[in-house]
């Protein structure tokens, strides 16, 4: 019967309070699974469906493969909306759920479909229990559904990536003459039981019309089931089947059996039996029989999942005249079940694997499912358990067989199925698209879309064909007797392999074990594997064709990637050179120097017959030879003509790279590298005889020549961009910074000075200079400067805060005298992460003499800094720090001349002033590795002029008195305007300039301020204070408050 609207709607409120007080504790719950620890997921909720252990589920979600992103399909009783599937679950069906009426009119709820569906994909949040695929979502469809929605097409037609059928049909049970059940002796009724060729002959009678069938939008009568499951199969769905619980003689029925008519959907068909939890198959369980060679086993007894129950709202009976009343709900419930129906752990399982491997097809994880899956019974496929029991944990791994005709014994071969030789496996890349053109077409977004490895011992008579951009990593030790094909993207072997290898198209082997031969059509074999260097051991033949392409790594203490084979026949190809860029070298005095070393990448036992077409390495600073010797290849490296200041483009690149190239003078040292070239054991004894013998020695010790390793690391750049990266960050430019930075600030001393003889002689109305009736004063120094970077020199950024103090007194009637001093303090920020604190104490003496409205200001400082330097090195690989202190001084001279013109309404004094500044460090001396600089005591000077109106006016209303004072100057500088510096290498003698921003020739200079006096004993004042040019802008704002009490 079907639930009318009256139920349904009461249903709904009803769930709707009882879910909430079923998940009361959901918001609280937290997750006490961890990735890597598998017992950590063990939790009440997982222990409470014994099922999950027992296929290891703990070990796919400590590695965090959930099931997320993909979507399960159902097919069966309708699914009630439990709180287990809250924002998961999608129906297809007609909206209506199954009930039925016992005699005595007592009504009850269909929730197989419900149970089934908890079983694969319930929620994992602290409540009930979870499903196997907890993060999956579930599309669900009734099997009988009479209604104008087609649910089943829909689902061939949806995202379901595998769908779920826990339904059958039952065979006949036999009964006694007085028409009584016959009950066998484990309790179990007598069903009659299936033939064979019975079975087969249904599906093949019908195969036409299932054909058809499967080629159109399926209808929902006649054969529409079997149709159904075949059209979703050409569709790319995995189905998973129950075999029915009709007693271990008997076996599946028609509907299980369709592989036998269309063998190329096999793959893509998956029988389940019942496992009780001592690996035996459940006494009610049916067994294996013909479809033993693509069934497994999955626990099935007494398996606790979601339900639902029918009660009453009035705690009355639930029959028909209650419900006709409408006085039932339905409330969600859980309840153990026992069968083949359970299936769904083997569903859920198939949606982890798919979110384990986006990349392959519902035939692939089929392939998986059984190829891992814990033999039970006999050994190998039986008519009992199949494959066997369904093994998580080694499934997370990959295939470990690669099947063929020749792998399925013959009483459970399926004619026509199996006939793939290849298991072809497409790595896409990330972001690309797998599948296109069906409805399982999808995006692989997650990272083994573009690197993943299989770790399992792979047997099998199939072979191995990869596509696809990324990269597959094969790590066991593999002994599938089938042909390895790369065609696309890179094959890497950390583990052997029986098969032999062809390389062609785009593709590429990488590799340091053992393979059984190999051919490079057009593709690239490379030696390295992405975990170092090491020798791909060929046992046989080793063959380049024209086109292919032979990748080596190099890199220091004779390590390089190489192949050692029986014979080699090179018939052209190309080799490719590249050099380790993952040494990190600044922390060594000295590196092995890379140019003048011979490498032997190719070994033979019997010979080497052919050439390469070329050698090509891609750097504009190296160049190699091939040298062919008898059994062996081998590769010398010398240094081109190019230099390093070949690629730079600005004169701070050009310097530091030309002291680079100087870098490259050689001398013996006593280490000594072990160059061990040796054969796993395993393989034979002459070809690990011959790989000896090419190397001259197993660990042979060779001498080793020393470089400097900033010159080696300048051998591996490419490109302008490269080596620009490198020479700016080893130019030391922040030490040119420092000094451009100090002469620029010494204009805060002077102008300090200048400010404080004006406002004693009270030609300023208004100062930040706090100062008392006695000539002692104070000022509070607070700027900030940036200088803007050009294409030669990084910009940075200062900051200097400090204090002054001075005293001065009147000299005769028109002039003053006074000194001054304090302390101040710098940051500067350079490019690259460099910075520098300078702590500075300065001393000074300045006065004026005044001829009437004429001043005459003049002074000079002296200043002592102690200077603190740290900067990073970071380029490719290489990252050192640098640190240095040392002192330094600065010196300055000024003179001012000044005309006080002044009225009652504003007082204006245009003046022009000269000043003189001198910078000398005391020596540099860098701390750190091998790019630490050195410098000798060096100078630098500056003179500039000023030109300017200084304007200040004040006016008195009822309440306070408001000064107004300002500048404007025009600023120009004489002489050179670069600020640089000489360095050094430390292990070098050839010195290098470089070259700060710029100071620029003109700039302007601005000051602005506001005094308000509130009454004689408070004052509010704030300015500000600016020289600005094209290259370089400091600013200053002062504030205060003056309270005399």
């Amino acid at each position: 019967m079907i639930l009318n609207k009256k139920l349904k709607l009461a249903y709904c409120v009803f769930l709707g309070c009882y879910g909430l007080s079923l998940h009361s504790s959901l918001a609280a719950y937290r997750e006490p699974g961890q990735l890597g620890s598998p017992d950590s997921w063990k939790n009440a909720e997982f222990n409470r469906q014994w099922g999950l252990e027992a296929i290891s589920a703990e070990f796919a979600y400590a590695r965090a493969y959930t099931g997320k992103g993909v979507t399960i399909g159902v097919i069966d009783d309708a699914i009630l909306s439990h709180p287990e599937f809250a924002g998961k679950l999608t129906r297809l069906d007609n909206g209506s759920y199954n009930f039925s009426y016992d005699k005595q009119d007592n009504m009850s709820f269909g929730t197989h479909g419900t149970h089934v569906a908890g079983i694969a994909a319930a929620k994992r949040d602290g409540s009930g229990m979870h499903g196997v695929a907890y993060d999956a979502d579930i599309i669900g469809t009734k099997l009988n559904d009479y209604g104008n929605r087609n649910g089943r097409e829909e689902l061939i037609q949806s995202a379901a990536r595998v769908i779920n059928n826990s339904w059958g049909i039952r065979p006949d049970i036999r009964r006694d003459a007085k028409g009584d059940i016959i009950w066998l002796p484990n309790g179990r009724p007598d069903y009659v039981a299936w033939v064979k060729t019975d079975v087969i002959n249904e599906v093949m009678r019908n195969k036409s019309n299932l054909e058809w069938g499967s080629e159109q939008p399926v209808p929902t009568g006649g054969h529409s089931a079997m149709a159904t499951l075949l059209r979703a199969a050409k569709h790319g769905k995995l189905i998973v089947f129950s075999a029915g619980n009709y007693n271990n003689y008997n076996i599946p029925e028609a509907q299980k059996s369709l592989p036998y008519a269309f063998p190329e959907v096999l793959n893509n068909y998956l029988i389940v039996t019942n496992l009780s939890n001592n690996d035996k198959l459940s006494v009610s369980s049916t067994s294996c029989g013909h479809t033993a060679s693509f069934l497994a086993c999955q626990p099935g007894s007494s398996i606790y999942s979601s339900v639902g129950e029918l009660v009453s709202n009035t705690g009355g009976a639930v029959n028909r005249e209650a419900y006709n009343k409408g006085e039932l709900t339905v409330k969600p419930d859980y309840g153990n079940m026992s069968g083949t129906s359970m299936a769904p752990d083997v569903t859920g399982f198939a949606a982890v694997l798919m979110q384990r491997f986006p990349y392959m097809s519902a035939a692939q994880i089929s392939a998986v499912i059984k190829t891992t899956a814990t033999d039970l019974g006999e050994v190998g496929i039986d008519h009992l358990f199949g494959w066997g029991r369904v093994n998580l944990r080694d499934a997370i791994n990959g295939p470990k067989m690669f099947i063929t005709q020749e792998d399925i014994p013959q009483e459970f071969y399926v004619p026509g199925s199996y006939s793939e030789k290849q298991f072809v496996v497409n790595i896409p890349g990330l972001g690309n698209i797998v599948e296109a053109g069906t409805p399982v077409e999808r995006r692989c977004t997650s990272g083994e879309c573009d690197f993943d490895s299989w770790s399992n011992d792979i047997r099998g008579h199939g072979g191995l064909t990869k596509t696809g951009a990324g990269t597959l990593a094969v790590l066991g030790n593999n002994t599938y007797s089938g042909d390895t094909w790369v065609k696309q993207g890179v094959l890497a072997y950390n583990g052997s392999v029986a098969s032999n290898v062809y390389i062609e198209n785009s593709g590429t082997v990488a590799g340091d074990r053992t393979v059984g031969a190999f051919r490079a059509v057009r593709g690239c074999e490379h030696g390295d594997a992405g975990n170092g260097y090491g020798t791909l051991h060929v046992l046989l033949d080793a063959v380049f064709d024209r086109g292919s392409q032979y990748n080596v790594e190099l890199a220091d203490k004779g390590r390089s990637d190489k192949l050692a084979a029986r014979r080699a026949f090179l018939n052209g190809g190309s080799m490719n050179v590249s050099l380790d860029r993952s040494q990190k070298l600044m922390s060594q005095n000295e590196a092995e120097l890379l140019v003048g070393n011979n490498y032997t990448i190719l070994t033979t036992l019997d010979g080497v017959t052919g050439r390469f077409d070329n050698a090509n390495p891609s750097y504009p600073f190296v160049k190699v030879a091939l040298d062919y010797r008898g059994n062996d290849t081998g590769l010398g490296i010398t240094k081109t003509d190019a230099t390093f200041d070949s690629l730079a483009s600005t004169e701070n690149d050009k310097e530091v790279a030309r002291a680079v190239e100087t870098l490259n003078a050689t001398e013996p040292v006593t280490e000594t590298a072990k160059r061990s070239v040796s054969i796993p054991a395993s393989e034979e004894a002459n070809l690990q005889q011959s790989d000896a013998g090419a190397a001259q020695a197993v660990n042979e010790e060779a001498s080793i020549v020393a470089g400097h390793p900033i010159y080696e690391s300048f051998l591996g750049f490419t490109t302008a961009r490269e080596l620009q990266q490198a020479t700016r960050q080893l130019s030391g430019q922040i030490h040119a910074d420092m000094a451009s930075a100090q002469i620029n600030e010494s204009r805060y001393l002077r102008d300090t000075a200048t400010e404080r003889l004006r406002q004693a002689d009270g030609r300023r109305t208004a100062s930040d200079i706090k100062a008392d009736d006695n000539g002692a004063w104070a000022k509070l120094l607070g700027n900030w400067g940036h200088a803007s970077g050009n294409d030669n020199a990084t910009g940075y950024q200062t900051s200097t805060y400090g204090v002054l103090l001075g005293l001065d007194s009147e000299l005769f009637d028109d002039g003053r005298l006074g000194v001054m001093t304090g302390y101040t303090r710098t940051s500067l920020v350079g490019g690259l992460q460099s910075v520098v604190h300078s702590d500075t104490t300065h001393l000074g003496l300045y006065g004026d003499k005044r001829f009437g409205a004429l001043a005459l200001p003049a002074g000079g400082t002296y200043t002592w800094h102690r200077i603190d330097t740290s900067r990073s090195v970071n380029y490719g690989a290489q990252a050192d720090r640098e640190k240095a202190r040392y002192n330094a001084r600065t010196g300055q001279l000024f003179i001012e001349s000044g005309y006080d013109w002044s009225n009652d309404v504003v007082n204006l004094e245009p003046f022009a002033n000269l000043a003189y500044t001198h910078y000398r460090n005391e020596g540099i001396n860098e701390q750190g590795g091998a790019a630490a600089l050195r410098g000798d005591k060096q100078s630098q000077s500056a003179t500039a002029s000023t030109l300017g109106l200084r304007a200040d006016t004040q006016w008195q209303t009822d309440s306070v008195a408001i000064a107004l004072p300002g500048e404007l100057g025009w600023q120009h500088q004489y002489g050179k305007l670069e600020r640089k510096t000489q360095l050094m290498f430390k292990r070098s003698d050839v010195a290098f300039d470089v070259n700060s921003v710029p100071v620029s020739r003109d700039g302007a200079i601005l000051k602005a301020g506001v005094d308000v006096s509130i009454n004689k004993n408070v004052v509010l004042s704030l300015g500000y204070g600016g020289q600005l040019s094209s290259n370089h802008q400091d600013n200053s704002v002062n504030a205060g408050l003056t309270w005399r009490f």
